[in-house]
């Protein structure tokens, strides 16, 4: 690959977050952006809205693109109830920006992470290694050329692992997972009833089999969120 497109002519996000810094003001002002294109939706959008309870963005009827900042005294506490301490980037982010806005269902408050971590033990092992990121990545990208109709699963295990928490409901049992520690700590897990799979940010419409962006074995928070503001501004500009 020479740029930042792949051979279908589409948007390749690695390429994007291999060059170009991302940090929460980045991430801010892309938010601040989206904002503004929703609250400006012409009036044939509008109209539509009306007559459908969701928002054009998937999962944007529940959050209304509202952030809450988190109070850093909050975010400590949790920390230390927890027994973890968070990335520094999604630290940052929840401090300066908020919960709330966000991909899938939006950001889990520190309220809402808690209570999902009430059943899990994220100061223990995460039991995965980057090792089994690297193989159920490819693993991943391999069905997704030929997907046969199945639905990926990946890795076959129960819901409730140690080491990690969720910060976003997907619906339909699904949460996206920050592991909290081992060889893996920072990165991002998709989880649902059927299995475990790196972290993926759907697109901004429903998420199918070819509506998934690739943010490779152990994706950052910063590159989730920023791959779903990416693909949310895509679908809103004309």
């Amino acid at each position: 690959m020479k740029g930042p497109f792949s051979l279908n002519g589409s948007l390749d996000l690695r390429y994007l977050q291999q060059n170009v810094p991302v940090n929460t003001d980045a991430l801010a002002a892309k938010l601040a952006r989206l904002r503004a294109i929703e609250e400006d939706l012409p009036e044939s959008l509008h109209h539509l809205r009306r007559y459908d309870d969701e928002f054009v963005i998937f999962g944007a009827y529940t959050h209304l693109y509202r952030s809450e900042p988190q109070d850093e005294a909050e975010i400590s506490a949790v920390e230390a109830d927890l027994g973890v301490e968070f990335p520094a980037g999604y630290r940052d982010f929840l401090r300066r920006v908020g919960a709330g806005a966000g991909p899938y269902h939006g950001l889990l408050d520190m309220a809402e992470l808690r209570e999902w971590s009430e059943d899990l033990k994220p100061a223990e092992e995460f039991p995965f290694t980057a090792a089994d990121a690297h193989q159920v990545h490819q693993e991943w990208r391999d069905w997704q050329r030929d997907p046969e109709g199945r639905w990926f699963k990946g890795i076959e295990v129960g819901p409730d692992l140690s080491g990690c928490v969720a910060i976003s409901e997907q619906g339909c049992s699904g949460f996206t997972m920050l592991v909290t520690t081992g060889e893996l700590a920072g990165s991002l897990w998709d989880m649902d009833e059927w299995g475990w799979m790196t972290a993926h940010a759907a697109r901004s419409g429903r998420p199918g089999p070819d509506e998934v962006i690739d943010l490779g074995p152990t994706p950052t928070f910063e590159a989730w969120y920023d791959a779903w503001l990416t693909e949310s501004l895509k679908c809103l500009t004309p």
